[in-house]
């Protein structure tokens, strides 16, 4: 796995949550939020309304498109703070100052899909691969009721576990409810039972983002994680997907309880790419 430099990003890689249809809906569904297109590019921004719109919140996340104030000015908003998180570009104009407390995800990955995309995993995850192999288990392709069905009956020894899963199904019915076929589901199987799932969400023509997935106990011994990532991997190949992403990684002084998924993901990651600086204006 290479660190990238903001000056080595791909510049047709585009985040999920400001590029993907999908989301859009989801998004101006959180209450008072609209979306709005920026530049030529697939993205979007957001504003928010406050105190009956007499004040926004506008949000340009991961682009190197800069904020067009006076556009947001002759379209009503007369009174914002106004937040920009850099894709890969350090010239910042003047006239923007650093935000320094922010709640913004800083760290990502991406893969660039190739026919030998195990060559760049770690060994630990090939070596998964090859213990899943001889397991006997299967990965099959499921539609959404059986994988919510699976999701649902899936245990893990946490105290946490039972709130977190309802969490993830109520957010993967949400999303998918604007496109399901933009989703995509995997159940690994073992001696009949699923006992792992993953979840994926094509976007932008040949991006995919990893969703939301689960590991049951049973699946830590045959290694269902890792076929699941291998599944994602492989017929994201097929279907012609340039750029796999995990999405969130924990940065390095991130919670700890996202130590452990963020371990996991690394195993499987080319690239990683970090956007720790923010900028806001005021007006």
């Amino acid at each position: 796995m290479k660190h990238l430099e903001p000056s080595e990003y791909p510049q047709d890689f585009f985040y999920h949550r400001t590029s993907a249809e999908i989301y859009r809906p989801y998004i101006e569904s959180c209450g008072n939020i609209d979306t709005f297109d920026i530049g030529n590019a697939p993205q979007y921004a957001w504003k928010k309304g406050l105190l009956g719109n007499r004040v926004h919140v506008v949000k340009y996340e991961r682009t190197d498109i800069e904020p067009d104030i006076e556009k947001l000015k002759a379209e009503g908003v007369k009174h914002a703070m106004v937040t920009w998180i850099p894709y890969s570009r350090s010239d910042i104009p003047t006239g923007w100052r650093r935000l320094y407390l922010t709640d913004h995800f800083q760290e990502t990955s991406v893969n660039e899909l190739t026919q030998d995309y195990r060559s760049k995993w770690n060994d630990r995850a090939r070596r998964a691969l090859k213990k899943y192999e001889k397991s006997g288990a299967e990965v099959k392709f499921v539609d959404a009721d059986t994988f919510i069905a699976a999701f649902r009956a899936s245990h893990v020894k946490t105290w946490n576990y039972k709130m977190i899963k309802n969490d993830y199904i109520r957010n993967y019915k949400r999303i998918r409810s604007f496109a399901p076929d933009q989703v995509r589901q995997w159940l690994v199987y073992s001696e009949g039972r699923a006992v792992a799932g993953l979840a994926c969400l094509d976007y932008v023509d040949n991006h995919s983002v990893h969703f939301v997935a689960f590991t049951g106990t049973a699946a830590y011994p045959i290694q269902g994680g890792t076929a699941l990532i291998d599944e994602w991997f492989r017929s994201s190949l097929e279907k012609g997907i340039k750029y796999i992403t995990f999405d969130q990684l924990r940065n390095p002084h991130g919670p700890s309880d996202q130590r452990g998924y963020t371990e996991f993901k690394e195993n499987f990651v080319e690239h990683r790419l970090s956007f720790p600086k923010a900028y806001f204006k005021m007006f």
